[in-house]
């Protein structure tokens, strides 16, 4: 296995890559956003490596498996995760990400409620194709959930209906 020249500190940023551990390989994360309540919105690629890309570039530009609110400051301090890289956020990953969740899934009669950062709605009717991508939260799961989420290969379209 390759090594990777860690980055050098401990206070995440934003573009900032993580490397992930996981039972099926090595994958890796990305810091999109900030926020002041729920900290760090991060990108999960599911794509695992034998030896760390030369170019973190290619990864992010790709479609993240899912998208999260995370805790990836504690985490880095903690040393469950790794920062290897920065790179800039790809255009398709730059604005905020809208999140839904409900206090109630009860098929077509489910409130879903929506946030985008600052903004908040809600809908009292069954999500679009396009809502049904959006990440659930915002949430804060624990790193072995986090990898746990990786390797049951979650999908947020398909498993938070």
């Amino acid at each position: 296995m390759g090594e990777i020249a860690m980055l050098n500190r401990k206070t995440v940023k934003i573009g900032d890559i993580f490397q992930i551990l996981t039972s099926e390989g090595i994958c890796y994360g990305q810091v999109t956003h900030t926020h002041p309540k729920w900290k760090f919105v991060v990108a999960i690629f599911r794509e695992f490596f034998p030896k760390p890309p030369k170019d973190f570039t290619e990864i992010v530009a790709k479609e993240p498996q899912f998208i999260t609110t995370f805790l990836i400051q504690d985490a880095v301090r903690q040393g469950l995760f790794q920062l290897v890289a920065n790179v800039a956020v790809s255009e398709h990953l730059a604005a905020f990400p809208t999140f839904r969740s409900t206090n109630n899934l009860k098929g077509d009669e489910t409130m879903w409620f929506f946030w985008a950062g600052g903004t908040q709605w809600k809908v009292h009717r069954p999500l679009t194709k396009g809502e049904k991508k959006y990440p659930r939260g915002p949430s804060l799961p624990s790193a072995p959930l986090l990898i746990e989420m990786i390797e049951k290969n979650y999908r947020v379209e398909r498993d938070y209906i």
